[in-house]
């Protein structure tokens, strides 16, 4: 089937890919980097003031405060963690869509179509 088409018509098409190809890997590598960049600032907004009010506050506090603070802490984690995940999900997929079109780029530049 690809005999019937044209060379022109093979080489836009490889140079199509290869488009796509750089597009998704470059797609895929900023949603990395604002993963890792959001992933500390979600992990210190949650871990870090918690425990700093318990220490700042902690000859003020009754007894029983420490387990609702502690359940905050839990809660606040636990919701990291979704929240993390989802958005691990997301750079996974990217990564995924722009080998895949990596792949297809080097298969079809591997047909004997080099792009122009």
């Amino acid at each position: 089937m690809a005999a019937n088409i044209p060379a022109q018509d093979l080489a836009q098409d490889l140079s199509g890919l290869h488009q796509r190809a750089v597009a998704l890997e470059t797609h895929a590598e900023a949603k990395a980097q604002a993963y890792q960049r959001a992933t500390w600032i979600r992990f210190v907004g949650v871990f870090f003031p918690i425990p700093f009010i318990v220490v700042l506050l902690r000859l003020e506090m009754a007894a029983w405060t420490y387990y609702v603070w502690g359940a905050l802490i839990l809660v606040g984690g636990a919701v990291l963690y979704v929240i993390d995940t989802a958005a691990s999900t997301r750079v996974d997929e990217a990564v995924e869509a722009a080998a895949t079109a990596r792949k297809a780029f080097e298969e079809a530049a591997r047909g004997g179509v080099t792009p122009p």
